[in-house]
């Protein structure tokens, strides 16, 4: 259908009419958006009226940010990974032959895969970023820093076998899914930060998060290196630790009893052996202080919630800043000790025990009934036939709360003031009314 000039004029008039009549809506419409994004980062009536422990633990770690290295519409570049045995068999991928077969331990041994990372911190993204740059074949490429939630990043993580379905479409002669060569599938995986890693290595359980040095200093200095020292060390620490627990089996299932080994085992201490899958891997840590409690009068008014909450950071810097703050304005600063007592915990423990304990009582109220939901018959329990008052007991991790990393929100603010130079996405649009054949 082709138009004449006259009516072409009429359009392209009525256009412009209608763009000079919407820029001050459009104006007013970003104005009142800003302001009302503002206020409800000002005025959070969730965080005031709403319980920070009633919801699942995948929620309560949504405020921290995690940086991507991305292409400026937000798909992440994507690194190849070398897979050891020990990580093969720790990741139940059962589809990979045996040791028995000689092409089974080559398999192992060559198991290359593609890998989406997230990281902890955004300066050990930005140096991945850089070192990408420095390639020939990058030259010229616009890489960007993309923020977002640590709950993302935990829900595409979790897929520990194959990884993720992407987008590509199931094949049409088998009905299955592509394989992760052809982009069928993909793997996601947190980077821990170096810099949180190198203050655990002073705070107290530093076994959890993988830090398994014979003192501090050597597990400080260890997270001071480079990415690839760091990678080769935990390699050679999950060989070692792999080949000793199999000659272990072996010696058991012979009868034989190694006095290396047995002497060995009495001399590692009790956190040791209950985190000995630990050894060779590295968690994300979190900080906890005993002496630091969180309780604000109101909001337990409001939520019907006296309870004191116990808050765990994910910056060791941050922790030290509160306790100084808390001491500096107690009544008596000589009864609080002058330096804080830090324990560290791995974050996916932390997660999987609340996420574990809140299905405990959601399954006990299901089971129960309309029972189950009443406060009074609640603290009754079944037990050989009787009904007897339940203890008091609690793990307390019900009443624990996340507080994200200071620097790394800075960071995401800033990227979100600065924005995306390009429009994700969009293409120019064709001429209305021509033929593009």
């Amino acid at each position: 259908m082709k138009l004449s000039s006259q009516s072409l004029a009429i359009l392209s008039s009525a256009a412009l009419l209608s763009q000079a009549s919407a820029s001050p809506r459009t104006v007013i419409q970003d104005l009142s958006s800003a302001v009302i994004n503002k206020t409800r980062q000002v005025a959070n009536l969730s965080n005031i009226f709403g319980s920070q422990t009633a919801i699942p633990a995948y929620d309560r770690v949504a405020s921290q940010p995690v940086f991507t290295v991305t292409t400026p519409w937000g798909s992440p570049y994507l690194l190849f990974e070398r897979t050891d045995r020990t990580e093969t068999d720790l990741e139940f991928d059962d589809e990979i032959p045996s040791d028995a077969s000689p092409m089974g331990t080559q398999k192992k041994q060559d198991n290359n895969r593609q890998v989406a990372l997230y990281f902890m911190d955004e300066e050990d993204a930005l140096r991945l970023r850089d070192e990408m740059l420095q390639m020939d074949q990058m030259k010229g490429a616009d890489m960007r820093i993309t923020a977002s939630s640590l709950s993302k990043a935990l829900a595409q993580s979790v897929n520990v076998n194959k990884g993720l379905l992407t987008g590509q479409p199931i094949d049409e002669h088998s009905g299955k899914a592509r394989s992760p060569d052809e982009g069928g599938v993909l793997r996601y995986k947190i980077i821990p930060p170096k810099r949180e890693l190198f203050y655990a290595a002073r705070c107290n359980g530093r076994e959890r998060v993988g830090l398994w040095g014979q003192n501090a200093e050597d597990d400080a200095r260890l997270m001071m290196q480079s990415v690839p020292v760091i990678g080769g060390t935990l390699a050679m620490l999950r060989k070692n630790a792999y080949d000793r627990r199999r000659k272990e089996k072996r010696n058991a299932q012979m009868g034989v009893v190694d006095e290396s080994s047995a002497s060995s085992g009495d001399a590692v201490s009790g956190i040791r052996q209950k985190y000995k899958h630990m050894e060779g891997f590295v968690g994300v840590p979190v900080f906890h202080c005993p002496e630091m409690k969180k309780y604000n009068v109101v909001k337990g008014l409001l939520r019907n919630n006296r309870k004191k909450q116990t808050p765990l950071y994910f910056s060791y810097e941050d922790l030290v800043s509160s306790y100084e703050t808390m001491r500096s304005k107690a009544k008596d600063p000589s009864v609080i000790p002058e330096k804080p007592e830090v324990e560290v915990y791995n974050l996916m423990d932390v997660i999987t025990s609340i996420d574990r304990d809140q299905w405990r009582v959601k399954r006990a109220r299901e089971i129960h009934g309309l029972l189950g939901k009443v406060p009074v018959l609640n603290k009754f329990t079944c037990k050989d036939g009787a009904y007897v008052e339940k203890t008091k007991t609690t793990s307390g991790l019900e009443q624990v709360v996340f507080v994200p990393n200071s620097k790394n929100t800075r960071f995401k603010e800033s990227i979100s003031r600065i924005g995306n130079s390009k429009a994700r996405g969009l293409r120019q649009m064709r001429p209305w009314g021509k033929d593009m054949m």
